[in-house]
Order: structure tokens, then C-alpha cells, then sequence
């Protein structure tokens, strides 16, 4: 079928003047309500040649060909009729003569042209003539009609004879027919929903009027080869499936309406501000991992296998009765079920896919009550927000959404059910419903790690599933469709910077789940022009503190309400001992983080019902309040199940939170910190071999001033910027690229740290190792004058002067690890500072090999030449032998050239016999067949 929207408009119609066309939004209604009704219409464009342009299919044309009418409207200023000159005045025939021409191209397009007239038109003969198509049957009509339009007589009578004029009704009795046909379309429908859906319509006419109708519906478009600009223009039936759902079942169409639009947004609190991206614009999807079943059996069944990752979980999930999906807090399975339902809907509305239709429900929701009564309840609790029209009945839910299709409920959060037995009911009972014959029902359960006995109710069938955290080209996807979402100019950019941001703090893989990805962009994104706020500290202060306002906020799933509704039937006291806890949660978290970091806690529920604001109500048994309190735990978004026990989602929250601890205690934190630095001090020796790095995160925050007491903090560390201790100033560019030395108060202790690194690395009294070390602490406090040190300590000839007997490497060479370092730091100078050593007479045979190599492994292309050369070089007979061989998997001819050289500058030499027969066996390694016959010439010699 040939279509005008693939040809390209005359003109631009306007379409970002729509806000001055509600008479022409009104008079389009008409046709869109035509096709809802399954007239001959069988979709609308807006602004696309003219005002209005429909397709019809009414059995005015042969074949499937559709009729265009493409429609001028024109709404009038005041109460008289139209006569012929007011209609030339209006530009309407202008307008279609110029769609005329463009298509006299298309000869095979059937088409009439129509102007819509807002009121009537005079009695006068002209006009009423040119309104039945006959406006060229007088020839001073016609010419009349030419003359204004500046055409000849001929192209006006053939255009002519393709133009009517409709006369519409006035503004608001357009308004109100438009409105009688909803209501005799939906009868059922009270006036409050007609006028909801009516304004819903319109709006969509003036959204396609402006060709912004939304980027969702594009892959839904009955011409994928339209461009997509007009496809933004156009209504058709596959756009208004919500429409026409709504028109036939109105539960059913308010339930899929509201469920897409609260599946849009964020399943985390902060990500869901006003102004924040929605779901589906920032969601990566993640690979599920398929896990074994607890008694560790493999699963047969092809569907279900997942011998590696699986991308596609919208796919996956649902094909069984019953699945769970598994991850750690922040993990992604809110994300993931929101996706999956958005998805469902979407597939519904579309009719693409009608087999499963998605429910996303809190676990804790589903106890207590029938589970058509629960789901009705939750679904309609949760939806409220999100223009639900009418509560959801239990009706909705005992029915199937379509013949032969299935509910998928999406139950999140099992885990924080805190009842075991609450917990096994509620699985005993999604169980029961998905074994029937023919269910009703299919289950997804996501939930956190839990004792494997708790799962076991559901039997060892039941496909598991793990979330995996983000790649990190997945990491980097999320983090610019977040920062895009957030308005961050140039995201892709601001993305790379970001990621690099986590690399040099240490956070990237704390970073590889939603959540995480998430918070910190946001945080990202909150100071335009900082990578992160101004230190680590503050980083991990908002960080934490975003954490803890989600896990407090109050709805459905809030722990508060959570709290209230567990222990309310023990009485006030039960209730408001959770809130004292809840209250003080953050500092009292800290206080166990200082202790399980000093190894002074192996139970951290034994550990925090020991707290004041944690100890047991009499009124509550032990079981239920230590599940409380491993709930709270658990929903800190801080700590993760483990075993029996739990963990911090990262080790840095855990330094971060004790660090924190101590500085409520400033004498306690003083002995921390004295203990720490004291293996960095300068007595310890110049090099940094032997520094217990792994301490220096802890110190970071121990320093940081978020954590420290209210005390200069560069002061602890400033006996260690010295030339003579390289390791103390080690731990403070450690503490740079951590983050921790990012504020401006920090920048005389990075000053003094760079100077002591510049003097210790130039000074030619102090040991040649430790120069180079020095250099490269140096780079890390200031690339430039780093790199620059390095290059200088390379080309010293003086610095190889004595053979570094080094037990680990007796080849090590200062100036060669000089190029390493350099190499890591900029590739370019260091593979050229690689070369020339490979040229350097001066310098160990055996280095200028080993920096030769070094270009091979950097992938350096004078890498072979460089070999090739040393092989045939004046160098010792062993290095020559080690050059050839690493030449041999470069250049095979030319290793074999260099290893018959070899062999005949030495093989007269008794005292090179064996070394020569090494070299032949070289050759025959390289099936050269003189190889052999050189070994036994020499084995003759002997």
C-alpha cells in the first residue's frame, strides 16, 4: 500500500503551533473516534501535508489500497457563514494545491482533498459548487479561483474536481458530538471516566500534533518504514489498544494502564524525585545466572538449562510455574520485576503477546488474605498513585486477564517477611496455586539469600536464578543512561569520567549493581564539574545517608510500617522500642562496624540486642524480635546476609562506618590512628616494599574530615612528607587516588609530599632503587612531573653503573623498571624510552633484551626489529640466543638467520660448544634440518 508518509511534505505544516489549534485537535477526534468504533478508518496523521490526514479503507478503492483524504481545517473568529471569497482568504486551497503538485508524482496514490469549515456555508452558488467537487464547471469560477491561486486554468479545473468542503459544527458542539460517541461506544462508562478518557484522546491528538506522540510506540507501528518523525504524528488502532480496552473491559484497562506507568518508575526512593529519569530510560538489562538447587542436582530440561548467563530474563521468567530470582541488597530485583511487568503490558496493549500478564507485589502483602483478595489490595495500594480510576476488585484478579493466559506475579522481597513461618505459609501457598492443572497463576519470587531451608518448601525443581552484577561495559551503559536521565550534558563523556572516578577510588565493583549505579551517579550528577564531592568521606556520608532514608521511608514495603505490623500484637512497648532502634540505626550500625572490624564481634545479632535502643521487650519472644533485628539488618542496605550471619556490602562501608564510630570518641580515634600510620613511618625504611597497604583505605577515613574529630586532620600525616620516607608518602598519593586528598584544605600536605618525592627522586647520593620509587610516588601525586622524573632516570647512565644483585631478578636493572613505571603512565614515552635502552651500549645485554620484550608485550611494532637486531648484535652469546628466541614466534626466517650466525661467530670456539649446540637445537625447533645436522657435526668435534 502506498503510503504519503514515506514522501517527504512540501512544507513544514506547523505542528509546533498546535496550542492555537484546539478546534483542529477537536476536529481530528472525529476520525480517531471513527477508527476506535471499527469504521473505514484505519489511522490518522497529523500535520503531514495538511492538517489532518486519514487513511480509509471503505470500499471506495479496489484492492487494499487506502483512500488518503488529506484535510484542511479552519475554524472561523466570528459567527457568519463561509462564502468563496472567505475560503480563498483562508489559504486552504493554496495549501492543497501545493499537496496536489507534490503528489502528481504518485499517480497510483488515490486521494481527495477536503477543507473543514467550522460553521456553515452561505448560500451563494460558488461556494456551495466548489463544496460538491464541481468548483471548475464555470469557466469564471474557475478562473477566478486560478487567478488567486496563481495557476493556469487546466492544473485548477483537475484539482478542483478532487475538492469538498465538510461543514463542521462550531467549537463546542464538535466538543460535545465527540463526547456523545464515547458514550455510545462505552455505555457502561460513568461521565466522571468519559471526560477522563476524552481528555486522555485529546491529548494524544495534540502530542501527535506536535509529533511528539512517545518513542514507545514506535515498534508498534503498522509502517516500520515510515519515518519515524511521522510516526510521531499518527494514531492508529495498535496505539489506542489501552483506548479500546478501556471501552470493553474498563477494570482490566485501568489496572494495565496504571501498572505501565508505576512500572516506569524507579523501585528506589531517591531515583524516583520529580525531575528524575524514569526506569525504563536509565534500565540496563542484567544476566540472570541459572543456580543449582540446594541438594546441588542439574536440571535436564533445555528450557530451563543455563550452562552460562542468560540475557533475555523478560523471556525466561514465567516459563516455569514457580522461579526464584536471588541477590544481595541493591541487586537489581526490584528493577528487574518492574522491567518485567513494564514489559508485559506494553506486550499486552500491543496484543504482541497476551499469555502472561504481570502483578508486582511486596511479599509482605500477600499475608494474611486470599491471594485474589491480597493482590487486588496491593495492587491497588500501589497503583493509587499512578491515576488508578477505581479500586481493583478481587473479580479482576479470580479471572484470567485473557482466554487462556496467566497472571505473572511478581512477588518481591520474601526476605523481608522477618516471620520463618510467615515465610514458609506464604510459599506453601504460591506453591499450591501453581501446581493446579491448569493455573491461574505463575510466580516469580525475588528475594534476598536465604537459609537454603527456608526455600526448601518449594521443592528442588523450582529453577533458581542469581542476578549478575553489571560487566563493566554493562556498568558503563547504566551510568550514561542515568547521567542522560539526570540532564548531564554529553552523558557518554560523563560516563567515562565517571567510571574512571570509581576506578581510582576503588568503588567499581561496589558500583555493579542497580542500586549502587544509581545512588552514586545521582551523586554524580548533583555537582556538575566535580567527579564526587569533595572527599571519600563525603561520598560514603550522603551515600549512607540516601541508604538510610530509603530504608525509612514509610508505604507498604517501609520498614517502619514493616515494624509496626509485626510487633503490634506484643504490645506499645514492642512498637516503640522498633522506633528507638530505627531512630538510632546509623550510629548504632557504626558502633557495631568499629567492633566487628576490631574482631571483637562474631554475632551480629547477638551483638545489637546488647544495644540499649535493641534490647528485647519482655512481651516479645526471642525468635520473633532476633528476626526483627536481623531484618533491620538486612534492610539497612549497609549490611548483607552471609551464611549464617551478616557482611557489609563492601569493606570500605565497613572502614567508613567504624571510622565514623571513633571519631565520637577523639582519644580513642587518636590511639586507631597512631597505630595505623605507625608501620608508615619514616624509621620503617625509604622504600615502599613491605607497606601495609591494605590499611590505608581505613586510614583514609580515619583522616577524612566527615570522620575525624574536629581537629586539623592533615596534621597526622604531615611528618610523613619527607624525601626520606618514600613510603609515608606513598600512603598520602594513596590517599589522593582514593579520593580522600580531594579538598583544597589537603593541598599543602600534596605540595610538601610532591617536593620531598621530586628532591628524593633527583637527588645521585641516594640508593638507584629508591630514586625510581621516589619518581613513581612522585607521578602519582603529579603525573607531569612524575613521568618527566622517570624519563630523566631512564636515560642516566650513571644509574646502572653497578649491577643491582638482586636476588629476585639478577637482571634487574633501575633504568628498565624506570621505562616500566613510565610505560604505565604514558605508553607512548615509555615504549620510546623502551627503545632507547634497546640502542644503549652502555647498559646490560641481558636488560636491553629484556626491553625489547618489554615493547613485544606492549605491542610495540619496533618490538621485532629491536629483536631481530639484538640477535645479530655485539652482545653476549646468551643474550644473542634469548633475542633469537623471542624472535622466532615474530619472524621464523629471520630467527633461523639470526641463529645461523650465531652459531658460525662462535662454533670454532671450543668454549662455545655447548653453547652452539643450543642454538642448533633451536633450529630444529623451528624444523630447520640443518639444526640437527649441526648438533652432530658438533658432537663430532668433541
Amino acid at each position: 500500500m502506498q503510503d504519503p508518509g514515506r514522501l517527504p511534505a512540501p512544507d513544514d505544516t506547523g505542528s509546533a503551533t498546535e496550542e492555537r489549534f484546539t478546534y483542529q485537535a477537536q476536529a481530528t477526534l472525529r476520525g480517531v473516534l471513527e477508527m476506535l468504533a471499527g469504521g473505514g478508518v484505519l489511522h490518522v496523521t497529523c500535520e503531514h501535508f495538511e492538517d489532518v490526514l486519514v487513511a480509509r479503507a471503505d470500499g471506495t478503492v479496489s484492492g487494499d489500497a487506502a483512500l488518503w483524504d488529506f484535510q484542511q481545517i479552519k475554524s472561523r473568529e466570528k459567527q457568519d457563514s463561509w462564502t468563496l471569497s472567505k475560503v480563498l482568504r483562508s489559504k486552504a486551497l493554496a495549501s492543497l494545491l501545493r499537496t496536489h503538485r507534490a503528489l502528481q508524482e504518485h499517480r497510483d496514490l488515490p486521494y481527495v482533498l477536503t477543507v473543514g469549515v467550522e460553521g456553515p456555508l452561505s448560500s451563494e452558488a460558488d461556494v456551495r459548487a466548489l463544496a460538491q467537487g464541481r468548483g471548475g464547471d464555470s469557466t469564471k469560477r474557475l478562473g477566478r479561483i486560478a487567478r488567486h491561486l496563481d495557476a493556469d486554468a487546466a492544473e485548477t479545473a483537475e484539482f478542483l474536481r478532487l475538492v469538498h468542503i465538510e461543514e463542521l459544527p462550531d467549537r463546542y458542539e464538535l466538543e460535545r458530538r465527540n463526547r456523545d460517541v464515547l458514550f455510545a461506544l462505552a455505555p457502561h462508562l460513568r461521565v466522571g471516566e468519559v471526560e477522563v478518557l476524552h481528555a486522555d484522546l485529546l491529548n494524544r491528538v495534540r502530542l501527535a500534533m506536535s509529533g511528539r506522540l512517545g518513542t514507545r510506540w514506535q515498534a508498534l507501528a503498522t509502517q516500520p518504514d515510515v519515518p519515524e518523525p511521522v510516526l510521531r504524528k499518527r494514531l492508529t488502532p495498535q496505539k489506542l489498544r489501552d483506548v479500546a480496552l478501556r471501552l470493553t473491559r474498563p477494570d482490566l484497562a485501568d489496572y494495565v494502564r496504571a501498572s505501565r506507568l508505576a512500572a516506569q518508575t524507579h523501585p528506589y526512593p531517591e531515583a524516583g524525585q520529580a525531575g528524575a529519569p524514569s526506569l525504563s530510560s536509565v534500565y540496563v538489562p542484567q544476566r540472570l545466572h541459572r543456580v543449582a538447587s540446594e541438594n546441588g542436582r542439574q536440571h535436564d530440561s533445555p528450557a530451563d538449562q543455563s550452562p552460562g548467563d542468560v540475557a533475555d530474563a523478560s523471556a525466561l521468567l514465567g516459563r516455569a510455574p514457580v522461579c526464584l530470582v536471588l541477590a544481595g541488597p541493591g541487586g537489581g530485583k526490584s528493577s528487574l520485576l518492574r522491567a518485567v511487568q513494564a514489559d508485559s503490558a506494553e506486550r499486552w496493549l500491543a496484543r504482541e503477546d497476551q499469555q502472561l500478564l504481570g502483578v508486582t507485589v511486596p511479599a509482605t502483602a500477600l499475608l494474611g488474605s486470599p491471594l485474589p483478595n491480597a493482590l487486588a489490595a496491593a495492587a491497588t495500594t500501589q497503583l493509587a498513585a499512578f491515576a488508578l480510576q477505581q479500586t481493583l476488585s478481587d473479580e479482576l484478579f479470580l479471572n484470567r486477564p485473557a482466554p487462556g493466559a496467566c497472571w505473572l506475579v511478581l512477588v518481591d522481597g520474601l526476605d523481608e517477611i522477618t516471620d520463618r513461618d510467615d515465610r514458609q505459609n506464604l510459599l506453601r501457598t504460591l506453591a499450591n496455586f501453581a501446581a493446579e492443572p491448569d493455573p491461574l497463576y505463575r510466580f516469580v519470587v525475588a528475594t534476598r539469600p536465604l537459609p537454603g531451608k527456608d526455600l526448601r518448601i518449594l521443592g528442588h525443581d523450582v529453577p533458581r536464578y542469581r542476578l549478575v552484577p553489571f560487566s563493566r561495559s554493562e556498568l558503563s551503559s547504566a551510568a550514561q543512561r542515568v547521567l542522560d536521565g539526570l540532564g548531564v550534558p554529553d552523558s557518554r563523556k560523563a560516563a567515562g569520567r565517571f567510571v574512571r572516578v570509581l576506578d581510582d577510588a576503588h568503588l567499581t565493583g561496589f558500583a555493579r549493581t542497580p542500586l549502587m549505579t544509581t545512588m552514586l551517579c545521582q551523586l554524580y550528577a548533583a555537582h556538575p564539574g566535580q567527579s564526587l564531592p569533595a572527599t571519600r568521606g563525603a561520598l560514603y556520608a550522603r551515600f549512607t545517608d540516601l541508604l538510610h532514608r530509603r530504608m525509612s521511608g514509610r508505604g507498604l514495603s517501609g520498614v517502619r510500617s514493616q515494624a509496626e505490623a509485626a510487633l503490634a500484637r506484643f504490645g506499645p512497648t514492642a512498637v516503640s522500642r522498633a522506633h528507638d532502634l530505627l531512630d538510632q540505626l546509623p550510629d548504632t550500625i557504626d558502633s557495631l562496624a568499629y567492633g566487628h572490624h576490631s574482631g571483637g564481634i562474631t554475632s551480629w545479632i547477638g551483638a545489637l540486642a546488647t544495644v540499649d535502643s535493641a534490647r528485647r521487650p519482655r512481651a516479645v519472644p526471642e525468635d520473633d524480635w532476633n528476626g526483627f533485628l536481623a531484618s533491620v539488618l538486612g534492610r539497612s542496605g549497609l549490611l548483607t546476609r552471609s551464611g549464617d550471619g551478616f557482611a557489609f556490602l563492601h569493606q570500605t562501608l565497613q572502614e567508613y562506618c567504624a571510622a565514623r564510630h571513633l571519631a565520637r570518641t577523639p582519644s580513642a580515634h587518636a590511639r586507631e590512628l597512631d597505630r595505623l600510620l605507625d608501620p608508615w613511618e619514616e624509621g620503617w625504611g625509604t622504600t615502599p616494599w613491605g607497606a601495609p597497604l591494605d590499611t590505608a583505605s581505613y586510614i583514609g577515613f580515619l583522616i577524612d574530615p566527615g570522620t575525624a574529630p574536629p581537629t586539623d586532620p592533615a596534621t597526622s600525616l604531615s611528618a610523613l612528607a619527607v624525601p626520606d620516607n618514600i613510603r609515608g608518602c606513598l600512603l598520602i598519593a594513596t590517599q589522593l587516588s582514593l579520593g580522600t586528598l580531594l579538598a583544597d584544605t589537603w593541598k599543602p600536605l600534596v605540595q610538601t609530599a610532591t617536593q620531598a618525592m621530586a628532591t628524593a627522586s633527583a637527588d645521585p647520593d641516594s640508593d638507584a632503587t629508591s630514586r625510581v620509587w621516589a619518581a613513581s610516588v612522585l607521578a602519582e601525586l603529579d603525573l607531569q612531573e612524575g613521568t618527566t622524573a622517570l624519563e630523566t632516570l631512564v636515560d642516566d647512565q650513571l644509574l646502572d653503573e653497578e649491577f643491582n644483585e638482586d636476588p629476585h631478578s639478577p637482571d634487574f636493572s633501575d633504568r628498565l623498571l624506570a621505562a616500566r613505571s613510565l610505560l604505565e603512565l604514558d605508553p607512548v614515552r615509555g615504549t620510546d624510552a623502551c627503545h632507547r635502552l634497546v640502542r644503549d651500549s652502555h647498559l646490560y645485554d641481558s636488560v636491553r633484551v629484556r626491553a625489547a620484550d618489554v615493547l613485544l608485550a606492549a605491542g610495540d611494532e619496533r618490538a621485532r626489529p629491536a629483536l631481530e637486531y639484538l640477535a645479530g648484535a655485539d652482545i653476549h652469546f646468551d643474550d644473542r640466543l634469548d633475542a633469537a628466541n623471542r624472535l622466532a614466534p615474530l619472524d621464523p626466517e629471520a630467527a633461523v638467520r639470526a641463529l645461523h650466525t650465531l652459531i658460525g661467530d662462535y662454533q670454532g670456539d671450543p668454549d662455545w660448544l655447548d653453547w652452539c649446540k643450543d642454538a642448533a637445537q633451536a633450529l630444529t625447533d623451528l624444523d630447520d634440518p640443518r639444526g640437527q645436522q649441526i648438533i652432530d657435526e658438533l658432537s663430532t668435534s668433541l
